[in-house]
């Protein structure tokens, strides 16, 4: 609220004490000053306008290099699980050359071939870094095991995996599969 009526004073250019033009001595005093602030004003326009440019290169390049690095990544997913596909090939060779030669081997033949393949083909995983989780006789682990059945047993104490009905795989320190397994369960009665 007002409590009354307000003064509005007007000035004039003459009243201005900042409006006035500084004093100049003489004549060309007043021309030099000028043309320095002009000059000024000029540098001044011209290393705004480098800044800018400076500016607008940055953020071209930034933009640049926001799309190549998502490129790389898109193509790395695409193409990560090459090198592991180069390493499993050799084993499906094998696997094809003992189908193929099945009937002129005997049963023997056939499955010592089987059995060598997949000894290479747990070779190439190794050399991947995959490990299988031993399991039987070790307590259940959760992170590890998943348990499809449990069973009474006065041999092992409770809680011990008797059996696997499926192998668990580790990709260095990282489960990949847990092994579905049998647990010991209390003996009851």
């Amino acid at each position: 609220m007002q409590d009354g009526p307000r003064k509005i004073e007007i000035l004039t250019e003459s009243d201005d004490p900042q409006a006035s033009d500084p004093p100049v001595d003489d004549e060309t005093g007043g021309d030099e000053t000028v043309e320095k602030l002009r000059a000024e004003v000029e540098r001044l326009q011209e290393e705004l306008a480098r800044e800018h440019d400076r500016h607008l290169r940055a953020v071209a390049e930034l933009q640049n290099y926001r799309r190549r690095t998502s490129r790389e990544h898109q193509e790395k997913q695409r193409y990560a699980g090459q090198s592991v596909l180069s390493a499993i090939l050799p084993v499906m060779d094998n696997l094809s050359r003992v189908l193929k030669h099945q009937e002129q081997a005997g049963t023997e033949e056939f499955a010592k071939g089987v059995e060598m393949t997949v000894a290479e083909f747990f070779r190439v995983l190794a050399g991947l870094g995959v490990t299988v989780i031993g399991s039987q006789g070790e307590p259940f682990d959760p992170a590890m095991h998943e348990a499809v059945a449990r069973v009474e047993s006065a041999d092992v104490p409770e809680g011990t995996v008797v059996a696997v009905d499926t192998p668990g795989y580790c990709l260095h320190d990282r489960c990949i599969r847990p092994a579905r397994v049998v647990v010991a369960a209390e003996r009851s009665g």
